[in-house]
């Protein structure tokens, strides 16, 4: 059987969920599209008041188109919201589709590199609000008493060297040469910290769920218009959506940490991994 991700998996089992599990999944999956849509024609709008002549009619023009199908969007999701059935229509080779009173909508991002992040917020939304962990398989190597827990700690502790001050914090370690601008190596370290613990936490929720992470392959990408970055898991499109402004400026900061976030998504304690500051652009404080 061909590998699903986390996303797919949810909706083959919702179409056998209570009709209510259905509804919120639509909801949450119409409410994020009919965003990204009016974004679209925002954007396309904004644009066209750079442009003149047919370049900028043919921006306007498909402003427009846009913003009328984000409005039919949420007219659907008026439906849902009222009580209406939903149907879901699974595709191993595509976007998922949804069905309202007739109307079949093809949950797809306009810009197909941004696909996965749609679909993880949807799902995030969605499993915000509806018990996701009961309706998969689970991963048969979690147990509920390793769960590893989220400790989202800012709070490194700091020592001084004579060749430079050190941050640590859980067993991450972070060497900075010198300790001019101390207040904003401070800042890094936080950030950093919170960026790690916030990924962990993400990567273990997907693999309780049953997600295979690729580790040797972890990569971490823009999204357009959001504040977040998206880390995609593996090749069928599993994702954690955080907003990881270092990690996503120095690419391989990442692969650097890989084998400290293994650790911690096993739930096992990890090894100190120290990372040279100076090795790392988004780790230097702005001269």
């Amino acid at each position: 059987m061909e590998k699903q991700s986390l996303f797919q998996r949810t909706v083959y089992q919702l179409q056998e969920s209570a009709p209510d599990e259905r509804s919120g999944f639509a909801i949450a999956a119409l409410s994020e599209m009919s965003t990204v849509y009016m974004a679209e024609a925002d954007l396309a709008r904004s644009e066209a008041a750079r442009r003149d002549g047919q370049s900028r009619a043919k921006l306007l023009g498909w402003a427009y188109e846009v913003n009328q199908y984000a409005n039919q969007l949420l007219l659907i999701l008026e439906d849902v919201e009222s009580g209406t059935p939903v149907s879901l229509l699974p595709d191993p080779l595509g976007p998922v589709s949804i069905v309202v009173a007739g109307k079949e909508v093809v949950l797809g991002h306009p810009r197909a590199d941004q696909q996965a992040a749609y679909e993880q917020r949807v799902l995030s939304d969605f499993c915000s609000h509806h018990d996701c962990q009961g309706m998969i398989a689970p991963n048969p190597l979690y147990e509920e008493e390793s769960l590893p827990r989220a400790r989202i700690k800012v709070y490194p502790q700091w020592t001084f060297t004579d060749r430079g001050p050190v941050c640590a914090n859980e067993g991450l370690e972070v060497h900075f040469g010198s300790s001019r601008k101390l207040a904003a190596l401070r800042a890094i370290c936080d950030e950093l910290v919170r960026e790690v613990a916030d990924l962990a936490d993400g990567l273990s929720w997907q693999w309780r769920n049953g997600v295979e992470i690729d580790w040797d392959n972890l990569s971490v990408t823009a999204t357009s218009g959001k504040p977040e970055h998206l880390v995609r898991l593996n090749e069928v499109g599993d994702s954690v959506l955080r907003s990881l402004p270092l990690l996503y400026s120095s690419p391989t900061l990442l692969a650097d940490i890989r084998a400290y976030l293994f650790w911690r998504v096993q739930g096992q304690e990890s090894a100190s991994v120290r990372l040279d500051a100076s090795k790392y652009e988004s780790l230097q404080p702005e001269s």
